[in-house]
């Protein structure tokens, strides 16, 4: 049986032996559709963390007092998420 990696490198390789194999499309277009599932992952991901960073706001912002304000700021490291995410 193999191992999640090796099924996973299995998968990517029958998607680009399907799109290398379709002669109807070209390398321009398989590179321009990889750019666009990228992009894709990076919206999904951006709208769920504008999401939660909707939520803490409320959470620390809206209900706490300045010094309750303070101690979560200090306590939570999620302000510290990269800026990539």
């Amino acid at each position: 049986m193999k191992n999640y990696e090796q099924q996973r490198k299995d998968r990517l390789q029958n998607v680009i032996d399907d799109y290398l194999q379709d002669e109807t499309i070209s390398s321009r277009q398989i590179f321009e559709e990889i750019l666009s599932c990228i992009d894709d992952v990076a919206v999904y991901h951006k709208k769920y963390l504008d999401r939660a960073n909707d939520l803490k706001s409320f959470c620390v912002y809206k209900v706490h007092s300045p010094e309750e304000h303070e101690y979560f700021s200090q306590k939570w490291m999620y302000d510290k998420i990269p800026t990539r995410y």
